[in-house]
């Protein structure tokens, strides 16, 4: 089927440069290492989640069918280990568009 490339710039974008897409993923990332995989999934798919809703707990808790306390809580923990960077515009885009890397250009 025909895909009309102006609906999927930013996945182009990021296609584009596959090398440096995984350079900014893995950077970017880094603090989620610290984790085990199990915890380290859950807080990806809540910090992507939380970065589409920036504060707005209870459309994050929807989105991923958990209750709000379980948001507040995983916040907590993303907090813990991105510091400031969660409140400094800049550095949410890298982390947004780094998790989209990491999802291997998958929206």
């Amino acid at each position: 089927s025909l895909v009309v490339a102006d609906e999927h710039l930013p996945a182009l974008l990021l296609a584009a440069e596959p090398a440096l897409a995984a350079v900014l993923a893995r950077s970017r990332l880094a603090p989620l290492n610290e984790v085990g995989p199990g915890t380290r999934e859950r807080l990806a798919t809540t910090l992507r989640a939380w970065l589409d809703r920036p504060g707005q707990v209870q459309a994050v808790a929807a989105a991923l069918n958990v209750h709000p306390q379980t948001v507040r809580y995983r916040l907590k923990q993303l907090r813990e280990l991105f510091g400031a960077r969660l409140e400094d515009p800049e550095a949410r885009f890298e982390l947004a568009l780094a998790l989209r890397a990491a999802d291997g250009v998958r929206y």
